[in-house]
């Protein structure tokens, strides 16, 4: 397994310089990805800004050549919060360096607009589109709209010439170097990583955690890792079809209608958890994919009486 070094030479002309920013959400920290050979350079990422070591990597990472172009994955803090202050370093960055991002309505939050305000402005920001297309030297990085993890997430998919027969996926957060990732709408996260699966990757390169590459016979492990997160999901949904097959508890609100409150679904899918702080995470989890229930018309939302709560039921239960 990828050893998540402070610097990594992933292929010719291809680097990892990690945002030395670790946490329980960031795992080993941030992956911020370095692309080119020659003067000029293309970063994906900036870490979160906090970090003055992290630009001192970068620095060594560059050895003299400079950033013209920045991609950003989504708006989360810890991978924009280092554009105020690349921006602001000329030994780091040319005079025209644009940053390039997927607009978003997040984009008007205060939080969003003062970690972009230096590119704004000074005029360097710019959109991503799906299927556009950035060059640096002899690398192509194609953007994928893959939302889900949040609304304006890109991926990239990255091909060379000096590395013809491979076809890397740089994942963002959608999918994580180990562990699960977060998710704000679980119907199109699910839609993205079938969009991922269909590309095909020969190596993942993470937002988060190791590289993930080699593989497990004819098959890339980089695939075989998207196809366990969408099969986790999966599991999780027809666990939680089960638990609404059931009679739900007699406890109020009286009477149920055939439904399940929101926190005795979570409770009879995670019965391992006790920990208030992850039993609130594992709330959330079961919301998303109630909420996907609905959305695909297997299950439904009742109201409860005395007091009036929301309840969940499949949709053809009878009442």
């Amino acid at each position: 397994m990828d050893k998540v070094a402070p610097i990594k030479r992933i292929a010719q002309g291809i680097v990892r310089v990690l945002g030395l920013n670790p946490g329980p959400f960031t795992l080993d920290g941030t992956n911020t990805y370095v692309f080119g050979n020659g003067e000029r350079r293309l970063l994906v990422d900036t870490g979160d800004g906090e970090q003055p070591e992290y630009f001192d990597l970068l620095k060594q990472c560059l050895g003299g050549s400079r950033i013209d172009r920045i991609l950003l994955t989504h708006w989360h803090g810890d991978h924009i919060g280092g554009v105020n202050r690349l921006l602001a370093m000329p030994e780091v960055v040319t005079p025209d360096c644009a940053v390039f991002k997927h607009p978003d309505p997040v984009d008007a939050r205060d939080d969003v607009r003062a970690m972009l305000a230096q590119a704004v402005l000074q005029n360097r920001l710019r959109g991503i589109t799906d299927s556009q297309l950035f060059a640096v030297d002899d690398i192509q990085l194609q953007a994928v709209f893959t939302p889900g993890h949040t609304d304006d997430h890109m991926a990239f998919i990255v091909t060379s010439d000096s590395f013809a027969k491979e076809r890397l996926l740089l994942t963002g957060d959608l999918v994580l170097g180990r562990g699960t990732t977060i998710v704000s709408d679980l119907q199109r996260y699910m839609e993205s990583l079938k969009t991922m699966l269909d590309t095909r990757p020969s190596a993942l390169l993470p937002g988060h955690g190791p590289i993930i590459s080699g593989s497990d016979g004819e098959t890339p492990n980089a695939v075989r890792v998207i196809e366990g997160y969408i099969e986790h999901r999966n599991l999780r949904e027809r666990q939680i079809i089960a638990v609404l097959s059931g009679e739900p508890p007699e406890a109020p609100p009286m009477p149920r209608n055939g439904g399940w409150r929101l926190e005795e679904v979570a409770a009879a899918v995670y019965p391992e958890i006790t920990d208030p702080k992850v039993i609130l995470a594992a709330q959330h989890n079961a919301r998303l994919h109630l909420d996907k229930l609905v959305s695909d018309d297997k299950a439904e939302k009742r109201l409860g009486t005395e007091p009036a709560v929301e309840l969940w039921a499949l949709r053809d239960r009878q009442i």
